[in-house]
């Protein structure tokens, strides 16, 4: 034995020195740390696909023994299950996280609840999601459901800038720097902690601008706590689900790319409304339910402008868009120019995002008003909207969404994130609220004017449809409701 081992077998002992128990209970400690020192053995490989056991560590050796004088039974270590987290580099991008385990789980395991006892300042959870989002809704932090820790081959990660493990709170973690866009303060860090008393992984991250010690601080007060209660593992989340699904999501969830096109036959475009018209558009209630129904629409009011003097109520402007679309007001008052970004994604292994070349391109404001019409007989409440722009452009008998990209480049942006064709001022009451983007209320025969404005490139201004659908592309439903050409 070396002095280190010697050392620590004799700290154990210390804590327990002044402890008055039974003779059975101190020969059950002196058991616990013979049959510690015959577990152990070299360090842990650092290979991801080869499987060992880890070393126990000082606080687990503490805990055995710590409950060997409380007189807890041996047969409970005998089926604690061990894991050890591993972290792999492939390519100059591209981390693995494994996480060894050499037992099946078994049908049944201890619920958990989670507690945050640490929010970042200016950040809430999102009630509409599961993560805290800042006021202007640019970055967020999320902690997902603790995951079982079952049999499964490593998670790779790609577009790693960074990843390095640390213990949190007693817990062995994972922590990786993720950037996948050319935004090098654009971040999608996620973080692993290990919760191995208690068979799970809990999976963190942040997104937008959010900061990486404020995760931290968040896993350094985060409590699993048991409560009481077994609950199938087939109801669970499980880590070889992340593996398979690095967004934690069920097969279930993940949309079918077939609802999802970007070309679509002149037959399948044949329900194009005009401004005045009125048809029948799809929402759904906030209810906890989403229940579905029917509403009349029609656009009216459409303009373009090289100013914001179109935007009656600044509250109304989506938070993550007002600093942007003000960045874009000269001293005269007049939109400046913005610059198109031409971007390479890059492998995320041995390659990053880059720009390969810019250019750039004068902006417009466009407004349009809708109006919704209740044609049932009875009354909503929070009623759900979405109004986007669609750039379509027609190749023979092919519509098509208008593409910039070509040979040199896989996508391109706008530096300024404010021009962009998602929803970005919604006015539901014509001044004085923030934005929504539901209809607090709607009676029977009752109409309402919703008032909605965006940033666009100039030369997309012809191009442009409107889709009451809310989608960026083609799909089944919203081409069957119809989009609206603007005629601009």
């Amino acid at each position: 034995m070396n002095t280190t081992e010697q050392n620590r077998d004799q700290r154990i002992r210390d804590i327990y020195k002044n402890v008055q128990t039974p003779d059975s209970v101190k020969e059950r400690i002196n058991e616990t740390l013979n049959a510690i020192k015959q577990q152990e053995g070299s360090a842990a490989a650092t290979q991801i696909r080869k499987k060992h056991k880890k070393p126990l560590s000082f606080r687990k050796i503490t805990a055995i023994a710590a409950a060997a004088a409380l007189g807890v039974g041996g047969t409970v270590f005998a089926a604690e299950r061990i894991y050890q987290m591993h972290l792999n580099q492939n390519g100059k991008y591209q981390s693995d996280i494994g996480i060894s385990t050499e037992q099946a789980l078994p049908e049944e395991v201890e619920a958990v609840e989670v507690k945050a006892g640490y929010i970042p300042e200016g950040f809430a959870l999102d009630p509409d999601k599961d993560y805290y989002v800042n006021e202007s809704k640019d970055s967020g932090y999320y902690v997902h459901e603790p995951a079982l820790i079952d049999e499964a081959d490593p998670l790779s990660l790609l577009y790693v800038t960074d990843a390095e493990t640390m213990t949190i709170d007693g817990h062995e973690a994972v922590y990786l720097s993720i950037s996948e866009s050319t935004d090098k303060d654009w971040r999608g860090d996620k973080l692993f902690v290990l919760y191995e008393e208690m068979d799970r992984v809990l999976p963190m991250g942040i997104w937008g601008h959010a900061d990486k010690d404020e995760l931290i601080k968040m896993a350094e007060n985060i409590e699993l706590t048991p409560t009481g209660k077994k609950t199938a593992v087939s109801e669970l989340p499980l880590w070889s689900e992340i593996v398979n699904r690095p967004e934690g999501k069920k097969a279930a969830e993940e949309p079918d790319d077939s609802t999802y096109f970007n070309e679509a036959s002149e037959e399948q475009m044949a329900n194009v409304h005009q401004v005045g018209d009125r048809f029948q558009v799809e929402s759904t209630l906030k209810d906890g339910e989403s229940t579905v129904i029917q509403l009349e629409a029609s656009v009216k009011n459409v303009q373009v402008a090289d100013d914001l003097s179109l935007i009656t109520n600044e509250e109304a402007i989506w938070p993550d868009t007002y600093e942007s679309w003000k960045e874009l007001v000269g001293p005269d008052g007049k939109l400046l120019p913005d610059t198109l970004l031409y971007q390479r994604q890059g492998d995320g292994v041995d390659s990053m995002p880059e720009i390969v070349r810019t250019e750039e391109t004068k902006v417009k404001l466009v407004y349009a008003e809708v109006e919704y019409k209740n044609t049932d007989s009875k009354a909503y409440q929070d009623v759900w909207y979405f109004a986007d722009l669609i750039p379509i452009v027609k190749e023979g008998d092919t519509y098509k969404i208008f593409d910039r990209t070509d040979e040199t480049c896989d996508y391109v942006d706008n530096e300024n994130t404010g021009v962009r064709h998602e929803m970005c001022y919604a006015d539901v009451s014509g001044g004085g609220s923030g934005p929504k983007n539901y209809i607090p209320e709607l009676q029977p025969g009752e109409s309402v004017t919703i008032r909605f404005a965006w940033l666009v490139n100039e030369d997309e201004l012809d191009k442009l449809y409107l889709n009451l659908n809310g989608n960026l592309v083609f799909t089944e439903k919203g081409l069957e409701i119809g989009f609206v050409d603007l005629n601009l």
